[in-house]
């Protein structure tokens, strides 16, 4: 969603638009806690 909305606003402020794909890309380093829990449990198996 937001890679859509970034795509017309470059046309309108690409800074605005570069932060958004900023943000999105930063989002991938953060730890999805679902995953984790999931990796904890087969490790305890």
């Amino acid at each position: 969603m937001c890679y859509l909305t970034a795509i017309p606003l470059a046309f309108v402020s690409p800074w605005i638009s570069s932060g958004l794909y900023v943000f999105v890309a930063l989002l991938w380093l953060a730890p999805d806690r679902r995953i984790e829990r999931v990796l904890v449990k087969r490790e305890r198996e």
